[in-house]
């Protein structure tokens, strides 16, 4: 096709319609501001560096789609393609009109002077692409195949245990002896009087009793440690727990002031 105007004119007035004093004045003076820069950065985003022939001439087609679709992100070349499509321009003119860096025509004139053809790399590792449906292949099945082992323990009682807890079917002997009777008596009682749970118990109760009115004391150390190693092991519910102690505090402080504020007998006094 034959126009009766330059193609770098027909570009420059669509892409530049009503030029303002910013703009550049030609396309000569577009293409050095704005569109080499942009094929210069494609360039080294593609290959990396410019250490090798086919890097320095890319040999960039602005007519073939897949290197359009490379340099359309760039603002300039993105106004540059509309440019052309609205034109119409074919394919010839846009190879006889887009001769700068970078270009398929810099690659050609490169390669005639030069007497050497630039190998294009991109995409050699990509094989043809084969059908093996033709062949008939049956397709390779994923099987999974899981195996769970569970192994149970029972777990036997300890040894207090086994010794205080009587056979369901054998019955206990009852003793007629009422000192031995006496002596167990004694036992059970020591073990009461010595145990821990007493003081712990004080501890606790006094500590929540405390909390209840607003004071910022800790509970018992190491009840709380064994609150959380019992919360680890989902033995129990540490809130539950604590909201029951704070509960029996809140009864023995109200208790405790019932008690106080009951009034105290009349003592008439002695006489003289």
């Amino acid at each position: 096709m034959h126009r009766k105007n330059p193609i770098s004119v027909l570009v420059y007035n669509t892409l530049f319609p009503t030029p303002s004093p910013t703009d550049p004045p030609s396309f000569s003076a577009h293409l050095s501001k704005n569109l080499v820069g942009e094929v210069r950065i494609e360039t080294a985003n593609f290959y990396g560096s410019l250490d090798t022939i086919e890097a320095r001439y890319p040999g960039l087609n602005y007519a073939f789609a897949p290197h359009r679709k490379r340099l359309g992100r760039f603002p300039n070349h993105k106004r540059l393609f509309d440019a052309f499509d609205r034109l119409g321009l074919t394919e010839a003119e846009i190879q006889g009109f887009c001769r700068w860096e970078g270009t398929l025509w810099a690659r050609e004139r490169y390669e005639r002077d030069e007497g050497v053809k630039v190998v294009d790399t991109t995409g050699v590792e990509i094989g043809p692409w084969v059908d093996r449906r033709a062949f008939g292949a049956p397709r390779s099945r994923i099987t999974r195949k899981t195996d769970i082992q569970v192994e149970i323990s029972p777990s036997s009682p300890p040894p207090h245990a086994q010794s205080s807890t009587p056979h369901p079917n054998t019955d206990t002997p009852m003793s007629d002896d009422p000192a031995s009777e006496a002596d167990a008596d004694d036992v059970d009682d020591t073990d009461l009087t010595h145990s821990i749970g007493f003081s712990l118990n004080a501890r606790l109760l006094h500590a929540a009793a405390l909390r209840d009115q607003g004071a910022n004391v800790p509970m018992d150390p190491e009840w709380e440690q064994y609150l959380k190693e019992a919360q680890e092991r989902g033995e129990l519910n540490i809130d539950a727990t604590r909201e029951a102690l704070r509960g029996m505090a809140a009864q023995i402080s109200r208790s405790s002031t019932a008690a106080q504020e009951q009034p105290q007998a009349f003592e008439p006094a002695a006489a003289a």
